[in-house]
């Protein structure tokens, strides 16, 4: 119960201040002033630092746009590029893009740590795509405003944490019942600490956390818009999205090896693991759940 409890904090930490997930938007806090007292939290400073760092590539990012207008120079074009893949991968190291969702699931199932690169690649990928889909049709096709565009984006971020929840739900009640653990023994026939990494990728969850647009994208696309290169912008963002992918899939392996690591260590100790499994299983699904929840009331809110 206490291994329980302690992945359960451990994946709290994932989805702490959730204002400081897109600096772009526009409750996201700014840098701190001058005199301007700080987190003292390791937890909190973390994420301003995070904050700060985003900040100012995306100063870099929008320049860079600018000097693309004015100049075309191959420098920056690559400066563009190389902007763009940093911001990827420190964007999803803050709050949201599906960390606490990726990790969650990989504790409540056992499976191969190719798997984690898998589904991080593509829930990344799914949020890069789903950015330029909606942008391209609203800023390009019905001439939204940027206000408008960045309101629909939040809709369907409601949707889709809406979409996490249920299946998340889904998720606890197979662990409550003993039908996951039931399952994963009948496919793989012994003991669940000793399986044959057979567990396969749910679709539905890797859509319903990846349908939710990266707000960062968004952004992007409309730096590339008012400077009249959205190919250009197109280009950033699928380097953008490789950069989280860069981010999101190293938890997704971390999870896998975190749980193979716990689960050995309690079969070496003599002890049963199938109700650990099984409680691993529940605390996923609840931090799933829990988790999707608060985003889902956050992008409320913004509405």
């Amino acid at each position: 119960m206490r291994l329980v409890l302690t992945l359960l904090l451990l994946l709290g930490v994932l989805v702490s201040t959730p204002t400081l997930a897109d600096p772009f938007h526009k409750s996201a806090a700014r840098p701190p002033s001058e005199g301007a007292v700080a987190d003292p939290s390791p937890v909190g400073g973390f994420f301003t630092w995070l904050a700060e760092r985003q900040h100012r590539l995306n100063d870099a990012i929008a320049d860079a746009f600018h000097d693309v207008e004015s100049g075309g120079s191959r420098a920056a074009l690559a400066l563009i590029l190389g902007l763009a893949f940093f911001y990827g991968v420190l964007h999803a190291a803050g709050p949201g893009h599906g960390k606490t969702v990726v990790a969650s699931y990989f504790v409540a199932h056992h499976a191969r740590w190719t798997s984690g690169i898998l589904m991080g690649s593509l829930i990344s990928l799914i949020q890069g795509v789903s950015a330029i889909v909606l942008v391209g049709t609203l800023a390009m096709v019905l001439r939204a405003k940027q206000i408008e565009i960045l309101n629909r984006g939040t809709m369907v971020e409601f949707v889709s944490y809406g979409l996490i929840v249920v299946i998340g739900v889904w998720m606890f009640y197979r662990a409550a019942t003993g039908e996951l653990h039931h399952h994963d023994h009948q496919v793989e026939g012994g003991k669940g600490h000793r399986r044959g990494d057979h567990h396969k990728l749910n679709p539905r969850l890797i859509l319903a956390t990846g349908l939710t647009p990266c707000a960062s994208a968004i952004i992007i696309l409309l730096f590339a818009l008012a400077n009249s290169a959205f190919g250009l912008g197109v280009i950033a963002v699928t380097v953008l999205t490789i950069g989280m992918a860069v981010t999101i899939s190293t938890i997704g392996v971390a999870a896998v090896l975190g749980r193979r690591a716990l689960i050995a260590m309690i079969d070496k100790a003599g002890m049963e693991t199938h109700r650990l499994e099984r409680g691993l299983a529940m605390a996923a699904a609840v931090v799933i759940v829990g988790v999707s929840g608060l985003m889902m009331y956050d992008a409320w809110v913004r509405l």
